[in-house]
């Protein structure tokens, strides 16, 4: 067994997380989770208290953006009205800008301010926000201070400042604007008066008669134009649809598909009643045979129906072929027209192309002079009445409280980021753990099984150490969780497989000091010995000898005499009366443990002392500080490994396996001083029997 492989771990619940492994986290961990949540948002709502308050007021301006006076200042109403960004930005430029801002410095005397100074400019700067309110043409201003009635009072100053501004710098625009149209208008009207002279006089020179369109031979030419182009449509149409129907009837297909057929009334009509017939045929044709004069007559009635709709279909083909040669005759006229009149308009267009060229120019000069006339008077009626495009919808107020900091934000931050820390450091605790929580995850661990969990006996019941842990309490509650698991770990050893030889002499060790070896041994002797068995305790430990001293034997011969001087098994063999153990104590102190315990008289003893009694328990030490255990187990038939619950690093009790040899030996791992009420918050790892109420045992 290599001890690499012995000290490969796996994080309780890692392989398969789960909703109820996260929920029994936190059942374990939660003190430390609420101690780091609670100490991170005490901390920063100290913070947001020690924090100087900052005040914030914020002002609402709509631009109502109204119609300019010229095509540059148009495009700036549109911009207004959210068509623009650029324009937006253009004002909150602006609105931010220094020499808005120095006006509201000079207004407010802020440079007398002796906190301020000459730095009473930068100061604004930074204390100035302006941003757009969503997609909206309200842009929003907003001064932080320290005094809120000086936010307030900023706030309003600026917004006032930039309508006064607005309000100036449209007027100037206004008067330069009405200006210039004015005088460009003048100078368009003559442009205008001219060229429509020049129309006129082409007219009268070539006698060309107008109309709306143009001129006579153009419209007369657009109209014979669309006809044809109706006319040829309509007899592609007609056309196909005869030859469709024609190709049907000469091939004797279904005439009857074709869809002026299938619109017909009539057809529609005779086709019910040749249903209605042929219905008629085959049930009188069940009852009186093919030869009854009724079935005789009804199928001479369906042979005249389906004449007649033969007839029918033969007269819609006609229609179509009549309407194929009308819609080819007016085609024709229209053709012939066409070119008549096209002739004619060639002779036209070689004079009309000099006329078109005189009316666009008319015309242009006509849409620029009524454009610069309209905009000049417009111009120069609103510059009487001028707004500046922009309004305060929400002044400023006094701020309820401070902007920063932001003592709700700061608590709630404390506590997410408190909860966020709390789970991280329970998750590195548990991350860390070293020991095993219970059964499953020692055997996932270990590939070693779990013979039973020993319950955390806190209160041995006794009134003196001869009747104190864990003997007395095993006599006098047989029936307490304690005594079932005792059973259950003798049961769970009797069951492993067995060599050759019968089960009759175990060792129990532990990989360090402390783990409730000895009061193990103890409970094993004590439940095999009232269940009539001869048993013999021997305690192996000639180092701290647990199991002598709580028999009160330290003064009597034992192990050590047994080896080392020529007396008999009996001499050191002593019964504990009150148990009805047999008890093999350490006996004199040696300087050499391992050397006597790895003699052949020891082996001997073990081979005699196991025909003799029914059970053999070895009180062994820890194999972590003394080789003893190792060198006894070859000797014995099973090993009993110990491990304390969640104190035992796992590294430690991977090691202490590695020095017993590895596995091959060992029946399993008892686990001693578990905490059964918290077993559950390991979710799946908890053991049967730590589930179980306490009510169900008698004591």
């Amino acid at each position: 067994m290599h001890a690499s492989s012995d000290n490969e771990f796996k994080i309780p619940g890692h392989e398969s997380l789960d909703v109820r492994d996260i929920l029994d986290f936190i059942r374990r961990r939660w003190k430390l989770i609420s101690l780091i949540a609670a100490s991170t948002f005490l901390m920063l709502v100290t913070i947001s208290y020690a924090i100087p308050p900052l005040y914030t007021s914020y002002v609402q301006i709509l631009l109502d953006s109204p119609k300019d006076y010229t095509a540059q200042q148009q495009d700036y109403s549109n911009a207004g009205t959210g068509e623009n960004s650029t324009f937006i930005e253009s004002q909150l430029a602006v609105l931010s800008s220094a020499v808005l801002l120095q006006k509201v410095v000079d207004s407010k005397n802020l440079e007398e301010d002796p906190n301020l100074g000459a730095g009473a400019l930068e100061w604004l700067k930074k204390a100035v926000g302006v941003s757009r309110v969503s997609l909206s043409d309200v842009l929003e201003l907003s001064v932080t201070s320290r005094d809120p009635e000086q936010a307030m009072s900023l706030a309003d100053a600026i917004a006032e400042a930039y309508v006064a501004d607005r309000i100036e710098s449209r007027y100037e625009s206004a008067k330069k604007a009405a200006t210039w149209l004015s005088e460009r208008a003048d100078v368009l009207r003559l442009q205008l008066s001219q060229s429509e002279d020049d129309v006129e006089k082409f007219r009268a020179e070539h006698n060309l008669l107008a109309t709306k369109s143009g001129s006579v031979t153009e419209q007369q030419l657009s109209e014979l134009n669309i006809a044809l182009i109706n006319a040829r449509a309509e007899l592609a149409s007609r056309r196909a649809k005869y030859q469709q129907a024609e190709k049907l009837v000469r091939t004797g297909g279904d005439a009857q598909s074709i869809p002026d057929v299938l619109q017909s009334a009539v057809v529609s009509a005779l086709r019910a009643q040749q249903a209605t017939v042929t219905r008629r045929v085959a049930d009188l044709s069940l009852r009186y045979g093919e030869r009854h004069p009724e079935v005789m007559t009804a199928q001479a009635e369906l042979h005249d129906i389906e004449a007649q709709i033969s007839a029918e279909v033969q007269r819609l083909v006609g229609n179509l072929k009549n309407e194929a040669e009308a819609a080819e005759a007016r085609e024709a006229a229209l053709t012939q027209a066409l070119a008549s009149v096209s002739s004619r308009s060639e002779t036209e267009d070689r004079v009309g192309v000099r006329l078109r060229d005189l009316g666009r120019i008319a015309a242009a000069n006509k849409e620029l002079f009524e454009t610069f006339l309209s905009r000049a008077k417009i111009a120069e009626e609103r510059s009487t009445l001028l707004s500046s495009g922009v309004r305060v919808i929400a002044p400023a107020n006094v701020p309820d409280g401070p902007s920063f900091p932001n003592r709700p934000l700061f608590a709630a931050l404390g506590l997410v980021f408190g909860i966020f820390l709390g789970g991280g450091g329970a998750l590195l605790r548990e991350l860390f753990a070293s020991g095993f929580m219970a059964t499953r995850q020692v055997e996932e661990t270990l590939a070693v099984p779990v013979l039973a969990s020993m319950p955390r006996m806190t209160n041995w019941s006794g009134t003196d150490k001869s009747q104190a842990q864990p003997v007395a309490y095993l006599e006098r509650k047989p029936l307490s969780r304690y005594s079932e698991a005792v059973r259950r770990l003798r049961l769970a050893i009797e069951r492993v497989p067995e060599s050759e030889r019968p089960l009759r002499v175990m060792l129990v060790t532990s990989a360090m000091p402390g783990e409730g070896k000895t009061t193990l041994v103890l409970s094993l002797a004590r439940s095999a010995a009232a269940d009539s068995e001869r048993v013999l305790v021997i305690d192996a430990d000639l180092r701290l000898s647990s199991a002598t001293n709580f028999f009160g034997m330290t003064e009597k011969a034992g192990l050590v005499d047994l080896l080392t001087l020529p007396i008999q098994a009996k001499d050191a063999i002593h019964l504990d009366e009150r148990s009805g153990i047999y008890v093999l104590p350490a006996g004199t102190r040696t300087m050499n443990p391992p050397a006597l315990l790895a003699s052949k008289r020891m082996r001997a003893l073990l081979e005699k002392l196991q025909k003799t009694f029914d059970t053999v328990i070895i009180d062994a030490p820890p194999v972590g500080p003394a080789a003893d255990a190792s060198i006894l187990a070859p000797y014995v038939d099973r090993v009993v490994f110990v491990v304390k619950w969640r104190e035992t690093s796992r590294e430690v009790v991977a090691e202490g396996i590695r020095h017993l040899g590895g596995r091959s030996k060992i029946a399993g791992i008892a686990l001693t001083m578990v905490d059964e009420p918290k077993l559950p918050k390991y979710g799946r790892y908890t053991s049967l029997e730590g589930s179980v109420s306490n009510t169900y045992y008698r004591n």
